[in-house]
């Protein structure tokens, strides 16, 4: 790329030469070239304006020409760097003629001398913003204040980091003014990033549109708001990890066009927000590659005032494509961009994530078990592919010479990606439990089956066969687990978040639930949000207490109390997750709750059958049974629900253990009758 630089050179030359031939006009002292003369000294102080000393045809006719030589030079078909500037900071003419006058200095040492003749002061090693608009706008006052006023700090050249300007207790015009640093090496040709930059600008990866995984309709979307004659400014709202960056680097690589992320966040930090903004933005515009800003990380904290004028006037300013991602559409970005253009970038659907998982495995997993992961876990992109990597290492580490990844290493690798703020207001559930533990009545187990393949299969029944158009919404995994106490409706909770891959959470009412109005619903609504984020399954203990039947208002607190079981039902029908309520006394919750939960699952006290296989479960393979046990008698004897089988049978290893023998009938019904007393039941 040419750089200009004689033409840089010659049109210092031919202002300097101006300059100089109107300061020797101002002079008649033999002996000390430059000292001020009676004439000028009376000029200057004169009340009245007397005509300036005309300035030589053949002066301006160098400068005229120096001009056309000059852009020529910048119309050149492989744009010249100053070209480049002046196209991507939108300089006009004057602007590009001040950085050519601060430019030459750089390129021809000799002419440092001329500047300090021109300058009248040799201990001046940089000319001021006066030198500057006096050699430009030569004898004409009105075009020296109008070069001025090409300073101002709204002005092109200092909004987009072009020049520096120092201080002075001085008047105005007598502070020092330069090219920055950064803007000096990349007219010399030098690209290394600028060091204030360098933590908060990130050079966009090398991939292409091919290699995505999104859907093609949107891509031309994007790739269409990035056109046009004006510069464009685009926002992609969307969820952290949705591949609204990769898009954007992937369409500027097949234009053959560098992106360039800048990270708002780390640039909110503190007071120095402009200078960090103004250089991240010109290390984007001198490569003339598109600008995407990541304001993931804000808050609205962190929006400050200084950002968003920052961002403003970058936008006014630059003439390079900026693009917002953010995971909403702020107001006030809105209001600093009135030409933005928005568009949403929504997460993967289950047959974009099958292909994401695919491509992230290599092949080392089953399409079968590619399909059960990408159907359980709602993932983006990037945490696909962490996800995917750390089942590839567990893998290797297991076996060196099989990379064979099961389900249960997709399972455990998604799990690690859970992240989670539901603090003290639930507690996570381990499961311990197999199926094959569960000792139910055919039906009701077939009702929990389908709870499973509903969550397994949802994502396709609603993308590939199109139910997402039926149920705009409830399209969440909703289950009322309803039975007397012991019936087994917490291990079915444990075990249902088990088969479907998520970690099972109980909601501590006494932390949910508080007297101040508005702030049950508060807590709530972070619960919700927190689930819905971290995929885990709410259980909801004793649910009818909290989602118990609406009633006629009498006073406030009725009042109040509908309100909290109005939201419950508006954020039910919203939450996509998994939600299991467990009740001992299904008639007490709202009609339109149960209307509105998707399944339920009714707990009947086990028959003589279930009894006999409950006693027998109950025991490990390492506890010493009899070589003879009545099971059909212990069954027979006591109707117990499986809750207090299980203490029983505790209370009887006890009771054998104390002398170190098996465990015997006579044990059992000891046992057994010692629950009853506790029961409150007749022996």
């Amino acid at each position: 790329m040419s750089t200009a630089r004689g033409e840089i050179v010659e049109l210092a030359r031919a202002y300097l030469a101006r300059r100089l031939a109107i300061q020797a006009s101002r002079t008649t002292a033999a002996n000390t070239a430059f000292a001020v003369s009676r004439e000028e000294a009376a000029h200057t102080l004169s009340a009245t304006h007397t005509p300036a000393t005309p300035v030589a045809p053949e002066l301006t006719e160098r400068i005229a020409a120096a001009h056309r030589a000059l852009a020529e030079a910048l119309g050149a078909a492989a744009e010249p760097r100053l070209a480049r500037l002046a196209r991507v900071c939108s300089l006009p003419e004057v602007d590009v003629a001040i950085v050519a006058i601060l430019m030459a200095p750089e390129i021809d040492h000799e002419l440092e001398r001329a500047y300090s003749f021109a300058l009248d002061d040799f201990t001046k090693k940089r000319p001021d913003l006066g030198f500057v608009a006096r050699l430009l706008g030569g004898i004409d006052d009105l075009l020296i204040d109008r070069i001025l006023a090409r300073f101002d700090e709204g002005a092109p050249l200092r909004a987009n980091g072009v020049i520096s300007i120092g201080p002075t207790d001085g008047p105005t015009q007598l502070r020092p003014v330069r090219l920055a640093d950064r803007i000096v090496a990349f007219l010399r040709g030098h690209d290394s990033i600028d060091e204030v930059a360098r933590t908060h600008v990130r050079v966009g990866r090398s991939v292409h549109v091919a290699e995505l995984v999104m859907r093609a309709d949107l891509v031309e979307q994007i790739a269409r708001s990035l056109q046009g004659m004006r510069p464009p400014r685009v926002l992609l709202a969307g969820p952290d990890g949705v591949g609204r960056g990769l898009v954007v680097e992937a369409i500027a690589a097949d234009a053959g066009r560098e992106a360039f992320r800048i990270d708002l966040a780390s640039i909110a930090g503190d007071g120095l927000v402009a200078e960090r903004m103004s250089s991240a933005f010109r290390e984007v515009a001198l490569r003339d590659a598109i600008a995407i800003l990541d304001g993931s990380g804000l808050t609205e904290e962190t929006t400050s005032r200084a950002l968003t004028l920052a961002i403003s006037r970058a936008v006014d300013s630059l003439s390079i494509p900026i693009v917002f991602l953010f995971p909403n559409h702020p107001g006030w970005l809105v209001r600093a961009v009135p030409d933005l253009i928005e568009l949403d970038v929504p997460p993967p659907t289950f047959r974009e994530r099958v292909e994401l998982w695919g491509r992230a495995l290599g092949g080392a997993s089953t399409p079968s078990d590619i399909d059960a992961v990408a159907s359980r876990y709602a993932f983006t992109a990037s945490t696909i592919m962490i996800a995917a990597h750390r089942a590839l290492g567990t893998a290797r580490v297991r076996d060196p010479d099989s990379r064979t990844i099961t389900l249960d290493d997709l399972g455990d690798a998604a799990r690690l990606m859970f992240s989670h703020r539901l603090g003290t207001m639930a507690q996570r559930i381990p499961t311990g439990f197999q199926w094959s533990d569960l000792v139910l009545p055919k039906d009701t187990m077939d009702a929990l089956k389908e709870i499973v393949n509903f969550a397994r299969y949802k994502p396709f029944l609603l993308e590939d066969w199109g139910f997402a158009a039926k149920l705009p919404y409830g399209r969440g995994v909703s289950a009322i687990l309803a039975g007397p106490p012991g019936t087994g409706k917490t291990m079915v909770a444990q075990l249902l978040a088990k088969d479907i891959g998520f970690d099972l959470y109980r909601i501590d009412l006494s932390q949910v639930v508080n007297k101040y109005i508005g702030e049950t619903e508060k807590n709530l609504a972070r619960i919700f949000d927190e689930a819905e984020n971290s995929h885990a399954v709410l259980f909801f203990d004793e649910a009818d207490s909290l989602f118990a039947k609406r009633t006629s208002v009498t006073s406030s607190n009725d009042r109040y109390a509908n309100l909290e079981v109005n939201y419950l039902l508006q954020r039910m029908e919203t939450f996509d997750g998994v939600t299991l309520l467990a009740t001992n006394l299904e008639q007490g919750l709202d009609e339109a709750f149960k209307r509105r939960v998707r399944f339920s699952v009714q707990f009947e006290l086990p028959g003589e059958v279930e009894r006999r296989a409950l006693w027998r479960s109950m025991f490990p393979p390492k506890v010493p049974l009899a070589p003879v046990i009545d099971w059909d008698l212990v069954a027979r004897q006591f109707e117990m629900a499986g809750g207090y089988i299980k203490k029983a049978a505790l209370r009887a290893a006890l009771i054998a253990v104390e002398t170190q023998r098996p465990i015997t009938t006579d044990d059992l019904i000891a046992a057994g009758r010692h629950e009853y007393r506790e029961m409150g039941r007749i022996i």
